[in-house]
């Protein structure tokens, strides 16, 4: 007797990629026609991202000594020193496109912004949004940590404009 087959050859290895393309569509259209538009003063300044005054810069974006090898590579955001658990908080209004884990990274969030440019959070303790979900400047995203290869809890937060990394401090109004 042959076992009945549930589904088609090689659906499994379909869905992952259709589940991608359609979160990449979702949070396009959120984006796009769903967010209000709203008349707003644009300073040029994000809302920063940590819901404290205690933090400190512990490494700025640019060339730097790798902590862990020793190398000399590229830091494409800036780290914010904090206590574990800090409230991550959004940038600017957008839509969550990507929640996922990385080896280096940790926890990690990438918010696509109204403007088009896009934020990542990264070592976070906890992600309390998913993929698809509209944020507002200043929501609670997830609480700073130490995942991923961290040498403390902080919040590393990188911005990209166009589709290039750009030093965030400027947005944040905080010297470099």
């Amino acid at each position: 007797m042959r076992a009945k087959r549930w589904g088609r050859a090689g659906h499994g290895r379909e869905q992952p990629r259709r589940r991608v393309i359609f979160l990449a569509v979702l949070a396009g259209l959120l984006v796009c026609v769903v967010l209000p538009v709203r008349a707003q003063k644009k300073t040029g300044k994000l809302c920063f991202p940590l819901d404290t005054t205690q933090y400190r810069v512990s490494d700025g974006y640019g060339w730097r000594q790798d902590p862990f090898t020793g190398e000399r590579t590229f830091h494409k955001g800036i780290d914010l020193a904090c206590a574990e658990g800090t409230e991550v908080l959004a940038a600017e209004d957008g839509a969550v496109v990507q929640a996922y884990r990385s080896t280096s990274y940790g926890t990690c969030l990438r918010v696509l912004h109204t403007d088009g440019s896009e934020s990542l959070y990264a070592h976070l303790q906890y992600a309390y949004v998913r993929p698809g979900e509209v944020v507002e400047a200043g929501q609670l995203l997830g609480a700073a940590g130490r995942s991923g290869r961290a040498t403390g809890a902080h919040l590393h937060f990188e911005l990209y404009r166009q589709g290039t990394a750009c030093d965030p401090a400027d947005a944040l109004g905080l010297s470099s």
